[in-house]
């Protein structure tokens, strides 16, 4: 079976999870004042609780966009607002407020109680992550745009690999399982070695393009009735795609692309030659 490109996954599971709970006392203490008349504890404890989700929800995302920024070998760029500070600076802005309106404390002890929330936090979650990679940028491409031509790419293996399972014939099945785990072995040299990907942009895009439709093409077809003919087409395109994809990972070893475009023609031209599609 072939191995699904799916790097070492670093899922931020629970983490965070507990700032959702924190606030909850918060919210029956409104209630309650709310019953016993005292509009002052309700706007403390009510608008702390509201602040405290706001800070909550924002931190959780700073550490969903960290565990993505370091799922692959290339360190992903972070989000433009560092949501994790801004989530710190929220639950600490929570803690002001119910101290300052809830608790009646004055506004020095108040800024205490923030303080100490905000760099719980911070020493706690952590930093935002980097938004650069400079390595890979120094060579004319960003890491984001590297990770975003991976998954793009796998996205269409991924759809190939769907195709696949509508296809009852076993050698055709066979011969795409291996035409699936090359390409995903493409996707591995890539990330291994990122400054290939600027110049396999075409091979990533435009030719996996070409076998993901042609996949889909004639399993859809396939599926309406057999016909020979219709099959042998295909066993020949998959012949091209196969001796594409082995050079393709050699070329990629060699730092040799210079025949790629010409390769993603022949494929174009034999697509709309044999018709499977």
């Amino acid at each position: 079976m072939a191995k699904r490109y799916t790097p070492e996954q670093r899922k931020p599971r629970l983490k965070g999870a507990l700032l959702y709970l924190l606030p909850l006392p918060l919210l029956l203490d409104a209630v309650l004042e709310l019953f016993a008349g005292d509009v002052r504890a309700v706007l403390g404890s009510g608008v702390g609780f509201v602040l405290a989700m706001l800070g909550a929800v924002l931190m959780r995302r700073g550490i969903v966009i960290e565990a993505k920024s370091t799922q692959r070998k290339l360190m992903r760029r972070s989000s433009s607002v560092p949501y994790k500070m801004v989530g710190a600076v929220v639950v600490g802005a929570a803690m002001g407020v119910l101290a300052w309106i809830g608790l009646e404390k004055t506004l020095l002890q108040s800024a205490l109680y923030a303080g100490f929330a905000f760099t719980g936090c911070w020493l706690y979650y952590g930093r935002d992550p980097s938004r650069s990679h400079p390595e890979i940028a120094a060579i004319g491409i960003t890491a984001e745009e590297v990770i975003e031509l991976l998954e793009e790419a796998e996205g269409r293996i991924a759809n190939i690999e769907k195709a696949r399972r509508q296809i009852a014939n076993p050698e055709l099945n066979d011969r795409l399982r291996s035409i699936v785990k090359g390409a995903r072995r493409i996707l591995e040299i890539i990330e291994d070695d990122p400054r290939d990907a600027r110049r396999a942009r075409k091979f990533l895009r435009v030719y996996l393009d070409g076998a993901m439709q042609v996949t889909q093409g004639y399993a859809k077809t396939h599926a309406l009735g057999e016909s020979a003919e219709l099959e042998a087409n295909f066993r020949r395109v998959l012949g091209t795609i196969e001796t594409v994809i082995s050079e393709q990972q050699q070329k990629l070893l060699e730092n040799n692309l210079s025949e790629l475009d010409v390769t993603i023609e022949v494929l174009q031209m034999q697509l709309e030659k044999e018709g499977v599609t």
